[in-house]
């Protein structure tokens, strides 16, 4: 199948060769997730008595629980081993099996399809991650709410349906969750460059940052009128300079 020259297919033959890469890609993640799934088995605590499983702060390994309530506890060191022979730095290799373990555990019906090739495995995997602090309960609420529409919806109004799903399952935990997020608002402004750029990132209230992206549009737009030929992008970096002056703006 790898072997043959794509540029001799017809399109037709091109788009099928596609979709089936992207079939075998999806199967190949599913079974990846089963092999961490295994793996993760094999080295639970009480089935490796030579892994100590000593509090933290002694710098011994431990035992952990990864993907969430629910999810049974792994030997700490394990979690490198894994990553290592799959090439993948430990804090990927934990997120894989974290979200292997949650899957199995506290999102069967979504496992289930992904087993049945009826849900991507990508998609899964940023719903249960998204899950992850909530309770055990809470988290097969979203899975019933969320395994029948993963592939037929799309990524955006998926993570909506999910968002809705676990603020109806565990209100204080959204309502906690939206605490944390606007402790994260600021303002932030980077190095400079050789040619006198700079960079700045803002997190605030989406109604504060959406009348900022209005004020510069319109004073790119006025610029526009005024006789600016330069691009629209380049016209907005302008307003940047534009809206620190009142009376200018």
């Amino acid at each position: 199948m790898f072997d043959e020259d794509l540029s001799a297919f017809s399109t037709r033959d091109l788009l099928e060769q596609a979709a089936g890469c992207r079939a075998i890609a999806n199967k190949a993640d599913a079974r990846l997730l089963e092999c961490a799934q295994i793996y993760a088995d094999r080295f639970h605590p009480s089935t490796c008595p030579s892994r100590p499983t000593r509090g933290a702060g002694d710098g011994r390994e431990r035992a952990v629980v990864l993907g969430g309530e629910g999810c049974p506890e792994i030997a700490e060191f394990a979690v490198a081993e894994f990553a290592v022979v799959i090439g993948v730095s430990p804090g990927v290799g934990r997120d894989l099996i974290a979200d292997a373990l949650a899957l199995r555990h506290r999102f069967p019906l979504t496992w289930a399809r992904i087993q049945a090739g009826e849900a991507t495995p990508w998609k899964a995997r940023q719903i249960v991650r998204a899950c992850t602090k909530l309770d055990h309960a809470a988290a097969e609420y979203v899975d019933r709410r969320v395994a029948a529409i993963i592939d037929t919806i799309s990524p955006y109004r998926l993570e909506k349906v999910t968002q809705a799903a676990k603020q109806y399952a565990d209100p204080q935990r959204a309502a906690d969750e939206s605490a944390e997020a606007a402790d994260d608002r600021g303002v932030y402004v980077g190095r400079g460059d050789k040619h006198g750029n700079k960079t700045i990132y803002i997190k605030a209230p989406a109604a504060a940052v959406n009348r900022h992206d209005t004020a510069i549009t319109n004073i790119a737009e006025a610029l526009k009128a005024l006789g600016d030929t330069r691009s629209l992008q380049h016209r907005r970096a302008e307003a940047v300079g534009i809206l620190p002056d009142p009376r200018f703006t």
